[in-house]
């Protein structure tokens, strides 16, 4: 071994322990490595205190700089020059086609963008030091910048060795993640999903622990595949193939024990993306391509049945990944929430942003909506919370930077499954995740995120290979084009055959579902209703409520809305009634009870309380919280045509003393507390022991 190979194995060396450094940033060091620990915390202090992030987020900057200026300067962008800019404008002259090359390039370079951004970022940050060194987010932001362009100079200045290079890195980083996969620590705050507690790994949320095993299994997936299309050796392509399945089993298996939506939307992307260009790199391109159509008509079909028929699944993990579709899901409507209000916080200060301290203060006081209590949510977005700190520039400028980074070489120039192809798609899981889980302040998921997206833009570096032309003639193209039908024809028929069965399949149970909640409610209806558009444990219900015949002509979908709100109620509130008494008097709409009573009125009040009340401890204290926010709502005063249906009351939010009564009942049934009216028209609420009286409308104090 010479100098230069030991000089190059230090190197990696040394990026290895950073990566591994990074990784773990959150983990609790046992005594053996207490040492090792203790630089990392003494390091972390450098960043929190306010008297030295300045110092270390300026020589962060710095950095970058250098690493930017050594890129261009070395001419690591050859495809900036060449390759990049083709015209259609023979009217220039060569001057104006040069200089139009040279501002087109200019623009287009990924770099430009990141240095913007970059600037942008420091001089918002030095203008209000003050409040943003508070927080952490400019320092692990351009930590994994700095991370990831050290990573990719390293690499690209090893002439012909920047494929080999970054298929060791991607890896050495499956091989940490897949050891990090398994190795959990007790958090500091620990999540379950319905009583089932989520993996964290050594990472303090679930969340970051998912989209980081999801890159691990694209990872895996993606080296596995390339070293079985390019490895000659026969021992070799088995190592590889043990040591990718072994990993890829790894995280796969703690990316669904992170029961964590947005790594597993990010994984499904992720793996698309490196289906697709795996598929392009074997022999069946050809096919592919010509029935791309077919296929996606074919996965859409597959992804339709599969929704309909796991949609009330009892496994955990469906109920996870189908809760996306639940319209009483508070995690999402919590996040939609959030991207609503970030939205108007950038339009109210669209240059410079709210500040780096700031955000989650300022919604939580001025754009949270009063019925939703989770102020935290608008962190999950890190694009949103890029733009509301640091204004909509900074956030165009790293729009720029990502979709001009995510550019490819055109098809056939590059080798068919590259490493950077695999590091590409593994940075996609990270990019969905910051969407929907945050990800870019984090300093383990940034610096994997920055050094993929680094890594994967190597391949404009590569030299392009070039193939001999050869000649061919009017006969060989004739002959290719009857290989190609007589070869894929059969199974293009089969395919368009069960493309068509399955859309068709696809859209009648679509219809079926979709269908009918808007038809009345008959013999015929409830039978598919009960079949189809209802879980197992809901059946009881359902069939209690459907018997009364006071539903005769009310449309499926009410019926479907108390069986279901009611039942959702009864899972999550922290208190247990007997059956009869929620059946009676918390499932069932029926309160005045007559014939003509309107019932449909669960959704408003359920959308309206519920969130209140979701935490509260007692039936009586769900009770106090529901009448104080209803008589700020509804005003009490004596008309002489008073409403007295409930979904006409809450419309004009007015109503008699008796018409108070009426709704207060209906607000209460909605979330779960069981109320009636007495035999003297006033309302009733059990209380877990027995029926309690409520005070006098027209008193604001309980």
């Amino acid at each position: 071994m010479n100098i230069k190979s030991i000089g190059v194995a230090l190197k990696f060396s040394v990026l290895a322990s950073l990566l591994f450094s990074f990784l773990s940033s959150d983990k609790i060091w046992p005594a053996s490595l207490e040492f090792w620990g203790s630089i990392i915390r003494k390091t972390a202090a450098i960043f929190h205190d306010p008297a030295t992030q300045w110092l270390a987020v300026a020589c962060l900057a710095f950095y970058i700089v250098i690493f930017l200026f050594v890129e261009q300067r070395a001419g690591f962008l050859p495809s900036m020059a060449t390759g990049v800019c083709r015209f259609n404008a023979p009217e220039m002259t060569g001057g104006s086609r040069w200089i139009y090359a040279r501002c087109r390039n200019f623009f287009l370079n990924p770099n430009l963008w990141l240095a913007a951004l970059v600037a942008l970022v420091f001089l918002l940050y030095a203008f209000a030091y003050q409040a943003a060194s508070s927080s952490t987010r400019v320092s692990v932001l351009l930590a994994g910048i700095v991370f990831g362009k050290a990573t990719s100079v390293w690499i690209r200045g090893q002439n012909n060795h920047v494929e080999q290079y970054t298929l060791w890195l991607a890896g050495l980083l499956t091989f940490f993640l897949a050891y990090a996969a398994l190795w959990q620590l007790k958090p500091y705050m620990t999540y379950q999903y319905h009583g089932v507690i989520r993996w964290s790994g050594v990472w303090d949320n679930p969340n970051f622990y998912g989209l980081l095993m999801g890159t691990g299994v694209i990872l895996a997936l993606g080296i596995g595949i390339r070293e079985w299309q390019m490895a000659d050796g026969g021992s070799r392509k088995a190592l590889c193939f043990i040591f990718c399945l072994i990993a890829a089993m790894l995280t796969g298996y703690g990316l669904s024990k992170s029961y964590s939506r947005g790594a597993w939307l990010g994984t499904l992307l992720g793996l698309f993306h490196l289906t697709v260009q795996a598929v392009k790199s074997s022999r069946f391109s050809v096919y592919f391509c010509r029935n791309r159509f077919l296929l996606g008509i074919l996965i859409a079909s597959l992804t339709t049945l599969m929704f309909w028929q796991f949609h009330f699944s009892e496994s955990l993990l469906s109920q996870r990944a189908f809760s996306v579709a639940n319209a009483n899901d508070f995690s999402w409507r919590n996040r939609v929430a959030a991207w609503k209000g970030s939205i108007h916080m950038m339009v109210d200060r669209p240059l410079v942003g709210v500040g780096w301290a700031s955000a989650t203060s300022l919604y939580q006081n001025n754009y949270l909506p009063p019925q939703l209590n989770d102020p935290g949510a608008i962190q999950t977005n890190d694009f949103f919370m890029l733009g509301v700190s640091a204004g909509m520039p900074v956030l165009f400028c790293l729009a720029a930077y990502l979709a001009l980074s995510f550019r490819r070489r055109p098809a056939g120039l590059s080798p068919p499954l590259s490493i950077f192809t695999v590091c590409r798609s593994g940075s996609i899981v990270l990019l969905v995740g910051s969407w929907f889980d945050g990800g870019l302040f984090k300093l383990a998921t940034a610096t994997v995120f920055w050094t993929l997206m680094e890594l994967s833009r190597l391949e404009l570096v590569i030299p392009l290979p070039i193939a001999p032309v050869q000649p061919t003639t009017g006969d060989d193209d004739t002959k290719s084009i009857v290989t190609v039908f007589s070869k894929y024809g059969r199974w293009e028929r089969r395919l368009r055959w069960v493309a068509t069965i399955l859309a068709v399949l696809a859209t009648a149970q679509t219809i079926v579902y979709l269908g009918t909640p808007l038809l009345p409610v008959g013999d015929e209806t409830l039978a598919v209703a009960r079949k189809c558009l209802i879980s197992q444990h809901e059946i009881k219900d359902f069939d209690f409520l459907s018997t009364n015949e006071i539903w005769r002509g009310q449309k499926i979908k009410v019926l479907l809305e108390h069986v279901q709100l009611a039942n959702y109620d009864r899972q999550l509130i922290n208190w247990t009634l007997d059956n009869e008494i929620y059946q009676h008097f918390v499932l069932s709409p029926v309160i005045t009870g007559r014939s003509d009573e309107q019932l449909d009125w669960r959704r408003p009040f359920w959308e309206e309380f519920y969130p209140r009340i979701r935490h509260a401890a007692s039936l009586e204290e769900a009770a106090k919280i529901v009448f104080a926010h209803l008589h700020e709502r509804v005003t009490i005063a004596t008309l002489p045509n008073s409403p007295r249906e409930v979904p006409e009351i809450w419309s004009k939010q007015i109503t008699d003393e008796a018409g108070f009564e009426i709704i207060f009942i209906a607000a209460l049934r909605s979330v779960g507390v069981p109320a009636h009216l007495d035999s003297n028209s006033h309302a009733e609420f059990w209380n877990g022991n027995n029926w309690q009286t409520t005070p006098v409308p027209s008193v604001v104090s309980w």
